[in-house]
């Protein structure tokens, strides 16, 4: 690896920089056209949701959005207990981030940012593990815009073109870089920030089809209509995203899409140009079978996603949370979406009250009717507690370890299994 006394530039080969255990040959940029995509949730796209939805067909898949300096703050931990890498908070030891060798190849990492040369060094320190770097500029959670990433960058081309050319320039040839926006103001604004991104390195655009004042929730629906003219206004591929919550809405979609021109009925309607992907939120965090061509017995999609938190160590209480979402009514959920053992009423009330009162992975699995020995796994597992130990308990090594731009090394330690 470069000498951690001069600055260190990323020419793209693994032998120069990444990690001991990377796959030998990196697949490239990824072939985006019809794909079906798990969009960046935060809390929502876990590792075992990612490795859910990949399992029923999703061809690429993000992680939720991490900070720039959050992960750069953090050691990258090689965890043969779990069989996964762990990104873990070096102060406070909390598992940041985790991946696995299942999911490498169609893993997109996303970051937040406002700065160049920290969303560079955030890239730089994952690429390595992951098939390419997204920057979140679609966020209107008042965590991410009041701190100036997400959604404010809209508002700041100047500092999205820095923050593209320099990711695009420092990271390696193979690994994609590219942005989550929403739709500006005008269909106009829209466009002219599209080609800015692509000008700026971006080999792909998700676009959520609504503008930062569209509320989902008070049924502002995406803006369907406007989504031909800005794919044909750009060479780049778009991942349209937005109200596909359900596998009829997308296969509504990309069969509108092949008739050329749409029709009557509900839905969104096909656009002149298509977009190369689509992109799916709430549908999939409601049932990650979404991606499925064929239907899938729900129950066995709740089962499968508890059995995956426990092989993947997802803290209980973040496996509970997804739980309860998808468990839980929404205003646009459509009420004929299935249900986990087709309860109704008091039935589901009361399934719900017990899930709240579960307290451990344990609990919840015996509630689901999911298999689990809890004398197999680490006594600390499934709690944030486990990445303090990792740190405790494994050898850091500075000599092997993943390099920033600036020449710092990041450390890198393996736990024994």
């Amino acid at each position: 690896p470069p000498s951690p006394s001069r600055p260190a530039r990323c020419l793209g080969t693994r032998a120069e920089w990444a990690p001991a255990d990377m796959a030998a040959e990196p697949p490239g940029i990824p072939d985006y056209n019809g794909l079906e995509i798990l969009s960046p949730m935060v809390r929502g796209a876990s590792l075992p949701m990612r490795l859910c939805c990949l399992e029923y067909g999703a061809g690429l898949v993000y992680s939720g959005v991490t900070i720039d300096h959050s992960i750069l703050e953090c050691v990258r931990v090689q965890n043969k207990e779990f069989g996964c890498v762990d990104y873990v908070n070096r102060q406070e030891g909390k598992v940041v981030f985790s991946t696995c060798e299942e999911e490498r190849q169609r893993l997109i990492f996303q970051v937040g940012t406002k700065d160049a040369c920290l969303a560079t060094k955030a890239a730089l320190h994952v690429c390595g593990d992951v098939r390419g770097v997204d920057v979140n500029m679609g966020c209107t959670a008042p965590f991410s815009s009041t701190g100036g990433t997400g959604a404010a960058l809209l508002e700041k081309p100047h500092v999205v073109a820095d923050i593209l050319k320099s990711m695009r320039r420092e990271l390696p040839s193979w690994c994609a870089v590219s942005c989550k926006i929403r739709m500006l103001p005008t269909v106009a604004q829209t466009i002219d920030f599209l080609r800015l991104c692509e000008r700026s390195g971006a080999d792909a655009i998700a676009l959520h089809m609504r503008t930062t004042d569209d509320n989902r929730d008070k049924g502002h629906p995406a803006r369907w209509d406007d989504l031909g003219l800005l794919c044909s206004e750009v060479n780049v591929p778009i991942l349209a995203n937005g109200d596909l919550l359900t596998r009829r809405h997308i296969d509504d979609f990309w069969q509108r899409c092949d008739a050329a021109g749409g029709g009557e009925g509900g839905g969104p309607s096909c656009p002149r140009r298509r977009p190369a992907a689509v992109m799916v939120a709430r549908g999939a965090l409601w049932n990650p079978s979404v991606f499925a061509k064929a239907e899938v017995p729900y129950d066995e999609v709740v089962r499968k996603f508890i059995s995956t938190c426990a092989r993947m160590n997802n803290v209980h209480f973040a496996t509970k949370w997804t739980l309860k979402e998808m468990l839980g009514s929404d205003s646009q959920k459509p009420a004929w979406l299935p249900v986990f053992g087709g309860l109704q009423g008091a039935a589901l009330r009361r399934l719900k009250m017990e899930l709240d009162r579960a307290q451990n992975m344990a609990e919840l699995c015996r509630l689901f009717g999911v298999d689990h020995d809890a004398s197999a796994f680490p006594p600390d597992a499934f709690n944030l507690d486990y990445g303090r130990r990792l740190l405790q308990s494994c050898e850091m090594a500075t000599d092997e370890s993943l390099v920033t731009v600036d020449g710092s090394c990041g450390l890198t330690a393996v736990v024994a299994a």
